[in-house]
C-alpha cells in the first residue's frame, strides 16, 4: 500500500514513537523533498528531537524521498491555503497514485473532498496499529496522551480514540 506523508504527520508519529511501526504497516511510504527539508534539515537546525527519528526512518529506507514533477500544480494548490510541504505532498499523492495522504493538516482535511484525496490522520493510524496488534493497548493509550499534550485534536477525537481502545 502506497502512502504519502506530510510534515505534521511525521512529527506527530515521531513524537508518539510509532513512526517506524506506521511505516512498516503501510510498507511503501513516500515524502516529497520539501517535507524532508522541513522535518529533517530545518528540524535538526532548530534542535527538534523528532527530526532525528524521521531521519533514521529515511536512513533505514522505511521512508523514501521523491521529488514532485509538476511544480506548477504545487503553486496552484497553494491557493487552497496549503503550505509548500503539504502542497508537494498532495501533488506527490496524485503523481504516484497513492492510496492515502497521511496528514494532520487542517487545510488538507477541510479541502479533501474538493481535492479528491483519501486522507488518514494520526488518530486513525494509532487505532489501526492497535487493531492490527502492532502496538499494545498501553502504547495506544500513551499515544493518545501524547496527542492530548500536542493539543492538535479536539477533545471529542481524543475521547473517541479512548473508547475505540477500551472496547477491544
Amino acid at each position: 500500500m502506497l502512502i504519502i506523508k506530510d510534515s505534521m504527520i511525521l512529527i506527530h508519529l515521531a513524537k508518539m514513537q510509532i513512526l517506524t511501526d506506521s511505516c512498516r504497516h503501510f510498507g511503501n511510504v513516500l515524502i516529497p523533498t520539501k517535507v524532508y527539508e522541513e522535518t529533517v534539515i530545518n528540524g535538526k537546525k532548530n534542535g527538534h528531537p523528532d527530526s532525528i527519528i524521521i531521519e533514521q526512518a529515511v536512513t533505514d529506507n522505511l521512508i523514501k524521498i521523491k521529488g514532485v514533477k509538476n511544480k506548477k500544480k504545487v503553486d496552484e494548490l497553494r491557493i487552497f491555503g496549503l503550505h509548500l510541504g503539504e502542497a508537494e505532498a498532495v501533488v506527490l499523492y496524485f503523481q504516484e497514485i497513492a492510496h492515502f495522504l497521511a496528514t494532520d493538516d487542517d487545510t488538507c482535511r477541510k479541502n479533501r473532498i474538493i481535492l479528491g484525496i483519501n486522507i488518514i490522520g494520526s488518530p486513525a493510524i494509532v487505532i489501526m496499529l492497535f487493531r492490527n496488534a502492532l502496538i499494545t493497548r498501553n502504547k495506544a493509550l500513551d499515544c493518545i496522551s501524547s496527542l492530548e499534550t500536542i493539543g492538535w485534536f479536539d477533545i471529542e477525537v481524543i475521547n473517541e480514540m479512548k473508547q475505540q481502545i477500551e472496547k477491544r
